[in-house]
């Protein structure tokens, strides 16, 4: 079966941000570069630089493929259920190596900078979508209190996850991911 133009522009461009991820995951932003990219998904480096305008945009595009992969909005039709399957995925995620790179990555240090603070943001915004999301379900249901902010529900409920990831080699168990979504919901219900 012969493939569409847009087919194996979809496939060259998967190829490409796969070939990021292991770019990071080696290398990490500091060392990042179109032509390591190129080299590792076997496209030149013109085709890289027509694509993404910047290193940047191109990290921030992998980042963004593989932690989408790895979050879907879940609709379990109760504020425990969600969180507690947004508590499992993160720890499924956290669990993976390029995650924990990734999480390790983004730990601020002052020094170097090495990821940006927009960078960061951006990369954050995925989550906090999601949390948006959930919690305006959520309140819909009349689950949650109005005084809820949802930044402040995405720091409760990925910290304790993130600490693991980033302090130990420890996999992040499920009933500790339960755990965390149980005392999140308990600190956000109305009852």
């Amino acid at each position: 079966m012969e493939q569409s133009v847009s087919d194996v522009d979809v496939s060259t461009r998967a190829r490409a941000l796969d070939a990021a991820l292991g770019e990071l995951q080696l290398w990490g932003v500091d060392r990042f570069s179109f032509e390591g990219v190129a080299h590792r998904s076997h496209l030149s480096p013109d085709y890289v630089h027509k694509m993404w305008t910047s290193e940047r945009e191109l990290i921030l595009e992998a980042l963004r493929s593989y932690t989408t992969k790895m979050f879907s909005l879940p609709d379990t039709g109760s504020l425990h259920g969600d969180l507690t399957e947004l508590a499992m995925n993160l720890g499924d995620y956290l669990n993976e190596p390029v995650a924990r790179r990734i999480a390790r990555m983004f730990v601020v240090d002052s020094k170097s900078m090495v990821v940006d603070a927009d960078t960061r943001m951006q990369f954050w915004e995925i989550r906090q979508k999601v949390i948006e999301e959930v919690l305006e379900r959520a309140a819909g249901r009349g689950e949650v209190r109005g005084d809820v902010k949802p930044v402040f529900v995405m720091h409760l409920l990925t910290s304790p996850l993130n600490a693991v990831a980033l302090y130990t080699d420890q996999p992040l168990e499920p009933g500790f991911c339960r755990m965390i979504a149980r005392m999140v919901t308990r600190a956000i219900s109305v009852t």
